[in-house]
């Protein structure tokens, strides 16, 4: 029979469970009968830490800290050209976003369908995503001419349609869709205008 004792950590257990599940078979299949069977626990010990799904999904989220770690501006070394600094930007975003795969898929496949939970969430993690990459961008490109929070945007957009790309065609290396995706910001960003 499922325990129903609190451990340590457990909460943390629970989160990783559902962001596992939730992630296989989105949030509206996935049970918080299901979630206590695959944690070993009783129901009540998941209500213990979340009183509803929705509570535990944006707990998923919040547990990720986006808005402490996006405060945390990377150091780029500022003699690059402004280009190459743009490119390093994306690839650092990029990379982190890869490491939170199962996040973005959740958020991604939930938000398509509407899923009312998913869809605040995921406009919090935006809420702070957006001023957070500006700020790098500010910092990092002082010199790029067209305004930081549309250079987000561009980025911002560039991540989504990366994930698209690998959703759609896993065979495909992730390198050459990183590269791919950066080459296209920096191209819409830096190209010579035609005179």
């Amino acid at each position: 029979m499922p325990s129903t004792t609190v451990r340590p950590n457990q909460r943390e257990r629970i989160l990783d469970a559902a962001l596992r599940l939730m992630s296989e078979h989105g949030s509206a299949k996935t049970s918080m009968r299901q979630l206590a069977r695959e944690c070993g626990l009783n129901v009540a010990a998941i209500y213990h830490y979340f009183e509803s799904k929705d509570a535990l999904l944006a707990a998923v989220i919040d547990e990720r800290q986006y808005g402490a770690r996006l405060a945390e501006i990377p150091e780029i070394p500022a003699d690059l050209p402004a280009a190459e600094r743009l490119a390093l930007i994306y690839r650092t975003v990029w990379e982190g976003a890869l490491a939170e795969e199962p996040i973005w898929k959740l958020l991604l496949g939930e938000g398509l369908r509407g899923e009312p939970a998913v869809l605040s969430v995921g406009q919090s993690l935006l809420d702070v995503t957006r001023p957070g990459l500006t700020a790098w961008i500010e910092v990092a490109i002082p010199d790029v001419v067209a305004p930081p929070a549309a250079v987000t945007d561009l980025m911002l957009g560039q991540l989504f349609a990366g994930f698209v790309r690998h959703i759609f065609d896993p065979a495909l290396d992730i390198a050459v869709i990183e590269r791919d995706s950066a080459d296209a910001l920096v191209a819409a960003l830096f190209a010579a205008t035609p005179q």
